[in-house]
């Protein structure tokens, strides 16, 4: 689902955006009707086939069309699927600024889909491959080297198992990152954090979750850590009344870190795709005496340069794994868009899984969360330095690192 005001995709549950802080519920059918170019132009650009977009239209904008009158719709709104007068220069150059950082390891259909997404254009795949092959041959290569041998899981529907980890690979470096993800369908966080070991941190972004969709899935599965332990502890409460096989205490399982295949086989595609920049871009840092880990300023230097990026970064790779489609298999995937299959599981066949928790409950546990506030002693510091040098905080990973530079240059003066 979309703001109407700035576009920005937006759970059903929520009651206000959180980019523009706008409301998105009990609109006026005026207002629906005044914000249904909008509305369209963001469904087609996510590249949501015509009949999901139906879907979605109806069940969450009360809007009733016939597909012919939105095929008329999206003419008028000069909206195309094969736009056969795009610039190929332009092209060119928007997958030259895709490939620059991370995006360089996402494959041709990876850079198709963002170009659908977030620049609106529609061009040809075998367009984007012909260029992707003449910008970047070894990358190509190496994409195509590849083989990955999959294992079968099965789920049935969405908001029946969530799967929570921890991810470690840029935690040396004072980033760690902590995701859920629905074994049905969609990614349910993607979070930098500043600790994915203590319990109240995973606890709160687990309790953010269940306030916003009003429930908790049927069964939750993490790794045996103890900072799943309070997490484990609310949803067996939650799923305290429930009368199936997996009520109560059964509604969470720990397990090893290759159980939980949902997540750990996503981690997989995150550090091909995109984590692996980033641990290269922090070992360079260390290798030329850059960066020296262990350093407290340097450390949280570093934190305040980049982590707002990487965040960004995350959002990005939520999104776009959210929104693009998944293909058939003989590994019985149910095919599909992650945010169609879980926002309108009904088109495939299942049936949306939430448990609903009372606020009463929510409430009950709130208390179990609260932490106090991790401060970063320089960050005053920090944005004393900005405002005297009339900077602005960095909007690539080369103002990060000529920030992160001179940052260090004060220090040692």
């Amino acid at each position: 689902m979309f703001c109407c005001s700035c576009g920005t995709a937006v759970l059903h549950e929520a009651n206000y955006c959180h980019e523009c802080g706008s409301s998105i519920i009990n609109q006026s059918a005026e207002d629906i009707e005044n914000n249904l170019p909008n509305i369209i132009e963001g469904y087609f650009n996510r590249g949501y086939q015509y009949t999901s977009i139906l879907g979605l239209l109806e069940k969450y904008h009360g809007v009733k069309i016939h597909i012919r009158t939105l095929k008329r719709k999206l003419r008028e709104y000069g909206l195309r699927r094969r736009e056969s007068n795009y610039d190929e220069a332009t092209v060119r150059e928007l997958i030259t600024t895709e490939m620059q950082d991370a995006g360089k390891l996402g494959g041709y259909r990876y850079m198709w889909h963002a170009l659908r997404l977030r620049h609106h254009i529609s061009v040809p795949r075998r367009v984007v491959a012909t260029i992707m092959k003449e910008i970047d041959p070894e990358g190509v290569r190496e994409r195509r080297a590849r083989r990955l041998t999959r294992r079968n899981f099965i789920s049935f529907g969405p908001n029946f198992t969530w799967h929570i980890d921890g991810y470690d690979k840029l935690k040396p470096y004072g980033f760690p990152i902590h995701g859920c993800i629905c074994g049905f369908s969609r990614i349910i966080w993607l979070q930098l954090v500043k600790s994915n070991n203590n319990p109240k941190v995973i606890a709160q972004l687990y309790l953010d979750t269940v306030m916003s969709l009003k429930g908790c899935p049927q069964f939750l599965r993490s790794d045996c850590g103890t900072e799943n332990v309070i997490v484990a502890g609310m949803q067996a409460y939650f799923r305290a009344t429930g009368n199936d096989e997996f009520s109560g205490a059964k509604s969470h399982q720990y397990g090893s870190s290759p159980s939980n295949q949902r997540i750990e086989g996503w981690w997989s595609f995150f550090r091909t795709s995109n984590s692996g920049w980033w641990m290269n871009l922090f070992k360079d840092m260390c290798d030329s005496g850059v960066l020296e880990l262990g350093n407290e300023f340097q450390m949280h230097c570093l934190w305040f340069c980049y982590s707002k990026l990487i965040q960004d970064e995350l959002d990005k790779v939520k999104d776009q794994w959210n929104s693009h489609y998944i293909r058939r298999s003989r590994h019985d995937t149910v095919p599909g868009v992650p945010d169609i299959l879980y926002y309108l599981p009904e088109q495939s066949g299942s049936l949306d899984c939430l448990f609903p928790v009372s606020q009463g409950k929510i409430a009950e546990v709130e208390e179990q969360c609260e932490q106090d506030a991790i401060n970063n002693p320089y960050q005053e510091y920090f944005e004393h330095v900005l405002e005297m040098q009339n900077l602005e905080y960095p909007a690539s990973t080369d103002d990060a690192f000529e920030l992160f530079q001179l940052f260090k240059d004060l220090q040692h003066n």
